[in-house]
């Protein structure tokens, strides 16, 4: 146990559950359902689409409100294909909620980290009743003593009113006390670090871990690249 950590941040999406998993299903339902037809090469449009939209979001140029309208459009657009992108939108939403495939090692963590006395949050951008039900679907949700989600939260990481939002439930904690985890280096390190709590990005990919430290250096305090790496810091 981290003697100096009492509060624990995990995102949601690519780190406790796999998004890229459930959106991948949910965006073949979708196609089947507006008469197209889907290949699985496909997805990376909705990978490059979404992640653009999100930073869009996290930078305030974009609204959650705005998601529901322009993510469709974007993704069909890089396709070359015509449909209704705000019906799509809808239909992909009730598909999400449906969906809730565990990151590989995030039950066994989950257990270990609440077993060493750490008091758990979840910190995710996203729609409030999505998440928490994926959470309840994955059996996760026993674990959290708090559910912080963009949208009740009325900020999104990285931003500072997101984690003052956050601490503003947990009287008396300090943000060195805290760390955040998480996949996403703009939301989840850059937020947490700005914020001055510690930071862990957990990255499965080696290549893309090697990437980012050839741009910008160690860009997190801890690194991993499996959940369960996480018995070594905590």
């Amino acid at each position: 146990m981290n003697d100096k950590i009492k509060v624990l941040f995990l995102d949601i999406d690519n780190t406790l559950l796999d998004f890229d998993a459930a959106a991948a299903w949910a965006m073949e339902q979708c196609f089947q359902k507006a008469g197209l037809e889907y290949k699985s090469e496909m997805f990376a449009a909705f990978t490059e689409e979404n992640n653009k939209i999100w930073q869009r979001i996290e930078r305030k140029e974009l609204t959650m409100d705005d998601l529901f309208y322009v993510r469709w459009q974007a993704i069909l657009g890089h396709l070359g294909l015509e449909a209704d992108g705000v019906e799509m939108e809808k239909e992909f939403l009730v598909l999400l909620n449906l969906s809730a495939v565990p990151v590989e090692g995030a039950e066994e963590i989950l257990t270990y980290l609440k077993q060493q006395k750490y008091c758990l949050c979840a910190a995710s951008n996203g729609p409030y009743d999505q998440q928490i039900n994926r959470l309840k679907k994955a059996d996760m949700l026993k674990y959290f003593a708090h559910c912080f989600v963009s949208e009740k939260v009325g900020a999104d990481k990285p931003s500072q009113r997101f984690f003052d939002g956050c601490l503003k439930e947990l009287p008396g904690v300090r943000p060195e006390e805290c760390m955040m985890i998480g996949d996403s280096l703009t939301a989840d390190i850059t937020g947490g670090r700005a914020y001055g709590m510690s930071t862990c990005w957990y990255v499965p990919s080696v290549e893309k871990y090697r990437e980012e430290k050839e741009k910008s250096g160690k860009p997190a305090d801890y690194i991993i690249h499996d959940l369960l790496e996480l018995k070594k810091i905590l």
